[in-house]
């Protein structure tokens, strides 16, 4: 344990050193293809919803300049990510979940399907539609996801109370480490709006590094916002999907096996349900290649798992592994941003929850 927490806190100085079908004309615009010069920017597709989130998202748009270095692109994030929070006008970021929670009546239980209707003092709606570019592998398939403030996720698999945005399937390891053949996509989740403008620069920051270098392309194929509980429909039928095994559930070995994972439908890997005190609940938080692959075999597999590994601190090694799983780099982007990365906090018995940002409870 004590090697453990030595290799946490060395990684964490590294690295700080170094919906789906929509109504309306945000349906038609959300369609839009992803060719010419450059990709489109993050956006609220709910602009008449939350117009000065959206004004601020404009502003903070990431340059496509021509020549852009690797340090130039550190410098335009660090620009724009500093102009967002001024804009905001919060200083760390968990005072945008005080103001947020400032909006329910006392001892009323937190739920993102209460919280998104409200409005904040200046009229934006809490809840928005957020659309993003992102790498997919060649054959990913774009899949609904559905939202309800239900204690079992299975209930929303089976009932589809809403749509609430998309993800992208991939079944084996081949194609989603296969970054020669990925191609730019859409995603889209909900947020408060916001945190909008943060998401929506940390995902950029993930999209703009692999358009300047395809070495550095990042599937982003689920990504998590605001919710209670979430999944995609159960209606699927029988599916197989591929993620890695290792020897242990606490060691730093890497040496890996590809588990063949068979579920009844594909709800069984899309699903999630978050506790009363989850940012999750406040849309102020991002959980980056979520998946549940669980039993059959699979020993701390899962990309970006909720892990007490030490071989999880080893981040490149994991990426290139399993594309899916976040690079340093990603972690650090998040930290400039201003948020709680997952090494900064315990989930349960020494388990850090590796797919998960947000803007801390304190």
């Amino acid at each position: 344990m004590r090697h453990g927490l030595t290799l946490v806190l060395l990684l964490l100085a590294a690295a700080l050193l170094a919906p789906l079908t929509q109504r309306g004309p945000a349906a038609a615009a959300s369609q839009r293809t992803l060719s010419g010069s450059n990709p489109p920017h993050p956006r609220i597709l709910e602009t008449q919803k939350a117009p000065q989130s959206a004004g601020i998202m404009a502003q903070v748009a990431l340059s496509y300049a021509p020549g852009m270095t690797a340090a130039d692109r550190e410098r335009d994030f660090l620009q724009k990510a500093a102009r967002a929070r001024s804009l905001l006008n919060v200083r760390k970021l968990v005072e945008l979940r005080r103001q947020t929670l400032d909006l329910l009546p006392p001892g009323r239980e937190v739920s993102w399907e209460d919280l998104r209707r409200r409005r904040f003092p200046r009229g934006d709606q809490v809840g928005v539609t957020l659309s993003a570019p992102v790498w997919v592998p060649a054959r990913a398939q774009k899949l609904k996801t559905y939202s309800g403030f239900e204690k079992k996720w299975q209930t929303v698999a089976l009932t589809t109370p809403r749509p609430a945005g998309l993800v992208w399937h991939v079944a084996n390891l081949t194609d989603i480490n296969d970054k020669t053949r990925y191609r730019p996509e859409l995603i889209q989740l909900e947020v408060n709006s916001k945190f909008a403008p943060l998401a929506g620069l940390l995902l950029e920051y993930i999209f703009r590094e692999g358009w300047c270098d395809p070495a550095r392309r990042v599937p982003l194929l689920v990504v998590r916002g605001g919710e209670d509980t979430f999944a995609v429909s159960a209606a699927s039928g029988p599916v197989a999907a591929e993620c890695l095994s290792f020897p242990d559930e606490d060691g730093d070995s890497l040496a890996a096996t590809v588990a063949v994972c068979r579920f009844n439908n594909l709800s069984e890997i899309y699903h999630g349900h978050h506790s009363k005190s989850s940012n999750h609940r406040l849309g102020l938080a991002l959980d980056l290649n979520d998946y549940n692959y669980k039993g059959q075999g699979v020993v701390d597999g899962p990309p970006n798992p909720i892990s007490r590994a030490t071989r999880q601190y080893n981040r490149e090694a994991m990426h290139r592994l399993d594309a899916r799983q976040m690079p340093a780099w990603v972690f650090r982007a998040a930290k400039w941003l201003g948020m709680r990365l997952p090494q900064e906090w315990v989930y349960f018995g020494y388990h850090t929850d590796w797919e998960h940002l947000d803007v801390g409870t304190k």
